[in-house]
């Protein structure tokens, strides 16, 4: 099993075809968000033409540390998180005898447990494609770095290694461990902090091959990417992931023919870590 077949392009030619397109063992992190006090004074006359001083006393954040908080991040040995991915798409169908057009949307929640010493994980995600309301469910499993994913049928072993290779990039742990060794394009502070950076196509491209690719022969196109990390007392707390993307697919269906898919859209993923350093025992499935 490759690692294209991933089931959002089968939903797309399954509605085609019937007509339907359209988730802390308690360690202390240090606090990296501290403020330093800035003081203006401010002179008033009086009636009687004295003066009288007043004291205002400012806030100005400090800047974060990332080397304090990316140590943090490398204490995270296992969490578990929630996430929530929106896909909205342009999907375009043509060949000799077919040509459509349809606006798609999937919503992707997935909740997962991730090992970092055992190199272990299990994935189950609900994919609901609008405004159908197509419901697709998916379990991944991957023990020491090899992937097992649940068909409508049986388990299935991955024999790819690039398979686990991306869990662990793109989780929000591996995103944050990769991300903090470099300079955020900008930074915000509002109780959470949050530090966001841009993602050059070549970074993300890998991920949206994984959901947008049939085939090796599947061009995929990824721009404007975006991270977010968010942080409390140093702790990493979640983030966001986002881009455009774009993908050109031929293939050659029994019923359909020899066809054309194009598909243009944005992902948009919001992550929360709901658990850090509980350990969870991770099985490999019965095939």
């Amino acid at each position: 099993m490759k690692r294209y077949a991933v089931p959002l392009i089968a939903i797309l030619l399954i509605g085609l075809v019937t007509g339907c397109l359209g988730e802390n063992d308690g360690k202390t992190m240090p606090e990296t968000t501290r403020s330093v006090q800035s003081t203006a004074k401010t002179v008033e006359t009086t009636p009687t033409g004295q003066t009288s001083s007043q004291t205002t006393t400012t806030q100005t954040p400090e800047e974060p540390d990332p080397e304090e908080l990316l140590k943090a991040v490398n204490t995270i040995r296992q969490f578990t998180y929630i996430s929530n991915a929106t896909l909205v798409m342009v999907v375009t169908i043509g060949g000799d005898n077919v040509s459509e057009t349809d606006n798609v949307t999937l919503n992707i929640i997935e909740k997962g447990y991730m090992d970092y010493e055992s190199w272990s994980a299990w994935i189950n995600s609900t994919t609901v494609s609008l405004p159908d309301g197509v419901k697709t469910n998916t379990s991944m499993i991957v023990v020491d770095n090899v992937t097992y994913i649940k068909t409508v049928v049986e388990w299935v072993k991955v024999e790819d290694p690039e398979t686990s290779e991306i869990v662990w990039r793109y989780s929000i742990v591996g995103l944050a461990r990769e991300y903090l060794k470099e300079k955020p394009y900008s930074v915000e502070n509002d109780g959470t902090l949050k530090l966001v950076y841009r993602v050059p196509e070549y970074r993300l491209r890998p991920l949206a091959t994984v959901y947008f690719a049939t085939s090796s022969e599947t061009v995929v196109n990824v721009k404007d990417g975006r991270l977010e990390l968010y942080f409390k007392d140093g702790q990493l707390v979640g983030g966001r992931l986002s881009f455009d993307v774009s993908s050109e697919t031929e293939v050659n269906d029994p019923i359909l023919g020899e066809m054309k898919i194009t598909q243009r859209g944005t992902w948009d993923e919001t992550f929360e870590i709901t658990s850090i350093n509980e350990r969870r025992k991770v099985e490999i499935p019965l095939t």
